[in-house]
């Protein structure tokens, strides 16, 4: 901590604690589920989706490295992250990307805003979690937070 800097907590943890984990969104409301059956390439929901308007601030849930910041076609704006116990969160459709690969950040650094790019059908925030970088390892993101003491 220095002089002037600012602690905001979000879900009882302090943003930018090392080895804590936070909320993504301030002020996270579920407009769509993880694992809902739908049209999407795995056949479920991925992630889950936060209803939040365009330019609402993203942050990192935990500590990490950038392993993505880019289009991502059906994600639109994306950025991933390599969390230090080697998953992955997915942060898709934003409106603005403030961090870039290679990036190191902690717990409630800001990585952008969120969107409506790419497929989307409104302004909200995509949260998805993986075992593994690749597409089909998904885990429940809400459990993924709750484990890690994150409450939503």
């Amino acid at each position: 901590m220095w002089p002037g800097e600012l602690i905001h907590f979000y879900g009882g943890r302090p943003y930018g604690s090392p080895g804590s984990w936070t909320r993504p969104l301030s002020n996270p409301e579920v407009s769509e589920t993880y694992g809902a059956r739908g049209d999407w390439a795995a056949g479920h929901h991925t992630g889950v989706d936060f209803a939040v308007p365009t330019g609402t601030p993203v942050r990192s849930v935990g500590d990490g490295t950038v392993v993505f910041s880019g289009d991502s076609g059906a994600y639109g704006e994306l950025i991933v992250v390599q969390m230090r116990d080697g998953t992955y969160t997915l942060f898709a459709h934003l409106s603005e990307r403030d961090v870039h690969k290679g990036d190191q950040v902690r717990a409630g650094t800001s990585l952008g805003k969120s969107g409506n790019t790419g497929n989307s059908t409104g302004p909200h925030l995509h949260f998805e979690t993986r075992a593994e970088r690749d597409y089909g390892s998904d885990i429940d993101p809400m459990s993924y937070l709750t484990q890690r003491g994150v409450r939503l």
